[in-house]
């Protein structure tokens, strides 16, 4: 149908740029690059997206959005937090073995984000609905016990997206470096007593 193909083409258009934002950054990435890497012409990368930051904004929007739910699925599905700790362990080592492109395009994201004020105020919107969300997981996975009298599950949550993001940044520029199991002793340390 119509809008199958439609679909199919926004998706093309989507992938196709965020492998060149990834290898070639916001700035060396053009709309005719994309259009072409997707097979598709310029129109048609007008017929889905009003502009690249547009473009690049959703893309932004869905990867933070897939993460998210990804954290919210396993904290709804663990029963205590050791199995939290374990399960976010192994979906941290699935997300390590990925392209290294997804890291890649965070950095691209923050660097953009730092360099104009309004694409950062969009992306500080979308980083605290994550903590929110993920910070309400936490508190109906906790219940009233918390592990840390310092930190609120707020404060959690944002240990838990920044621990991820750094080690991921650092792996990805020296992996042999990163002492062995990091992320998992790191998650116990600041959430089983």
């Amino acid at each position: 149908t119509q809008e199958e193909r439609r679909n199919e083409t926004r998706q093309a258009l989507l992938g196709a740029a965020m492998e060149l934002f990834a290898q070639m950054g916001f700035h060396g990435t053009s709309i005719d690059k994309i259009s072409e890497k997707a097979g598709y012409s310029k129109g048609a990368f007008y017929a889905h997206f009003d502009s690249k930051e547009n473009l690049f904004l959703i893309i932004l929007q869905q990867q933070m959005e897939g993460y998210v739910n990804d954290i919210e699925s396993i904290l709804v599905q663990q029963a205590s937090i050791e199995d939290f700790v374990i399960a976010m362990n192994q979906y941290y080592e699935k997300r390590k073995t990925l392209e290294q492109s997804s890291c890649l395009l965070n950095i691209e994201f923050l660097l953009y984000a730092m360099r104009d004020p309004s694409v950062k105020e969009k992306w500080s919107n979308l980083i605290q609905a994550s903590v929110d969300q993920i910070a309400s997981g936490i508190k109906k996975l906790l219940g009233d016990v918390y592990p840390s009298k310092e930190l609120t599950p707020e404060e959690l949550a944002w240990a838990i997206l920044s621990l991820e993001n750094g080690i991921s940044i650092y792996s990805f520029i020296r992996q042999d470096q990163i002492p062995s199991k990091l992320y998992e002793k790191t998650l116990k340390d600041l959430l089983i007593c």
